[in-house]
C-alpha cells in the first residue's frame, strides 16, 4: 500500500462568519462547484480524477438555470432486474415504504432563486445557497423548515458541503476546506483540497490536492490533522466523498484503467476496492459510488471502457458483499438511508424501498412550466427528502418532502 507525503498544516483562518443577530425573515463556490466538489449531495457527485459522473452546471446568480452535464456519459440502457433477496433492514421503519408524501418549498426571506446543497441525516438540517437579485449568493442554513442562518463568505468560489445532526457544517472557500459551527470557522489542516462531508462524531472527509494530484483523506475533528487514507501501490488520484456514523469512508480512485472506480476504507482499518457489479450476464468494467450509510453504499455501474456504453443503478450492503440491482424507476441512486433506502432522481425524486418497490414523490405544484429535480438530502428513516426544482422560468425552489 502506499500513502501520501506528510501533509502542511495550515493555521485556522476566518472567512466564515455568521450575520449578527437574527436573520431577516422567517427563522448544497458557485452552484456548479457546490455539485462538483461535495455531496453534498449531496448532493450528486463528481469524482476529481479520471471520467466525471454528473456534474451540475449554473450560469450567474443573476439568470438561467442549472442543468445535468453527462460527461463522458450515455444515456442509461434499460437494466435487466436481477432477482435477490430483499436486504436486511436495521433501522425500524415502515415496512411498505414510504406514504402520504408531501412537498413544501423551504423559506428564503422573499428571495426567488435558491437551491438545497445537503442535508444531515434526522432530516431536520438542510443547507444551500439562495440569489438576492444584485447581492451575488448567500449561504443559508435551515433547521425544521426554518431559514436560521446566513453564513457571509469572504473568499472566492465558496460553498457548503454537508451538514450533520449538530448543525455543524464543512465548506470550501477559495479551494480550500473549512468547517463553521456555532458561528465559528476554523480552516482545516493540510493546504489546497476539498471537503465532502461530515458525520454526527465530528470526522470529515475529502480530498487534497487537485486535479490529477487530489488524494483522499480523512480528519478525526475539524481541528485534527489531516490522515491520508491508503490506496494500492501504482493507482492513480482519488478522492473519499462520504463517510456514514460507524466510520467506514466512501471513495473513488483510479485502479488498472478504471476510472474512479468504488474503494472502501472500513471502520476496523482495512481497506478495499469495492466488487464490480453483474449487469446483464457480465461483469461491469467500473462502479461509481454516490454515497454510503449505514454500510449500505449505492451507485452506477458500468459497462465499456474507456467510455461506458450502459448503465445500471445498485445498492450494494458492505456486510454481505453483495449487489442488488434496481430497477431503471430508481432514478439515479444519489443518497441512502440508514434503513438501505434509496433516493435517486428521474423526472421526479424516487424513494426506493427494501424490496425494491418504488415511490415516486410530488412535483412542486406551483412552480411554472417543465421542472427538473435535483435531490441532496435524505434522512436515515427513509421519510424525509431535501432538493430543489430546476424551471423554465428560470427560477429554482428549494424543496423540502416528507412522507410517513
Amino acid at each position: 500500500m502506499s500513502s501520501s507525503p506528510d501533509l502542511d498544516d495550515l493555521d485556522a483562518g476566518a472567512l466564515l462568519s455568521p450575520l449578527a443577530g437574527e436573520p431577516k425573515g422567517p427563522s448544497r463556490i458557485d452552484v456548479a462547484r457546490a455539485m462538483a466538489e461535495g455531496r453534498r449531495r449531496r448532493r450528486t457527485r463528481w469524482w476529481t480524477s479520471g471520467v466525471a459522473v454528473v456534474a451540475l452546471t449554473a450560469t450567474s446568480a443573476a439568470g438561467g438555470t442549472l442543468a445535468f452535464s453527462a460527461v463522458g456519459r450515455p444515456t442509461p440502457a434499460p437494466p435487466r432486474p436481477i432477482a435477490s433477496p430483499a436486504p436486511s433492514i436495521t433501522v425500524a421503519a415502515p415496512p411498505a415504504g414510504p406514504r402520504d408524501c408531501t412537498v413544501t418549498r423551504l423559506p428564503t426571506d422573499g428571495i426567488r432563486k435558491a437551491v438545497v446543497t445537503g442535508g444531515d441525516s434526522s432530516g431536520q438540517w438542510q443547507i444551500g445557497q439562495t440569489y438576492p437579485p444584485g447581492r451575488g449568493q448567500s449561504l443559508v442554513v435551515w433547521k425544521d423548515g426554518e431559514l436560521v442562518d446566513e453564513i457571509k463568505i469572504n473568499g472566492s468560489n465558496p460553498s457548503l458541503q454537508d451538514i450533520n445532526s449538530r448543525g455543524d457544517v464543512v465548506a470550501v472557500v477559495d479551494e480550500r476546506p473549512y468547517a463553521y459551527s456555532a458561528g465559528r470557522t476554523t480552516r482545516l489542516a493540510g493546504g489546497a483540497g476539498s471537503t465532502a462531508a461530515i458525520n454526527d462524531a465530528g470526522v470529515v472527509v475529502g480530498a487534497l490536492g487537485s486535479g490529477s494530484g487530489n488524494r483522499p483523506v480523512r480528519w478525526s475533528s475539524v481541528t485534527a490533522r489531516p490522515q491520508s487514507l491508503p490506496t494500492p501501490a501504482g493507482s492513480g488520484p482519488g478522492v473519499a466523498v462520504d463517510v456514514d456514523e460507524a466510520g467506514n469512508v466512501l471513495g473513488a480512485i483510479d485502479i488498472e484503467g478504471r476510472q474512479s472506480t468504488g474503494y472502501l476504507w472500513l471502520a476496523d482499518g482495512t481497506a478495499r476496492q469495492m466488487p464490480m457489479p453483474e449487469m446483464d450476464g457480465r461483469r461491469a468494467d467500473m462502479f461509481w459510488p454516490a454515497a454510503i450509510r449505514n454500510g449500505w453504499v449505492v451507485g452506477q455501474g458500468a459497462v465499456g471502457t474507456p467510455d461506458p456504453t450502459a448503465l445500471a443503478f445498485f445498492r450494494y450492503q458492505i456486510a454481505t458483499n453483495r449487489y442488488e440491482r434496481l430497477p431503471t424507476a430508481s432514478g439515479d441512486p444519489t443518497r441512502v438511508a440508514a434503513n438501505g433506502w434509496v433516493l435517486g432522481q428521474a423526472e421526479l425524486p424516487v424513494i426506493t424501498n427494501a424490496a425494491g418497490a418504488t415511490t415516486v414523490l410530488p412535483k412542486y405544484p406551483k412552480a411554472k412550466g417543465r421542472q427538473d429535480y435535483i435531490v441532496a438530502s435524505y434522512s436515515d428513516d427513509g421519510l424525509v427528502a431535501a432538493g430543489y426544482a430546476v424551471g423554465s422560468d428560470i427560477q429554482n425552489q428549494p424543496l423540502l418532502w416528507r412522507c410517513r
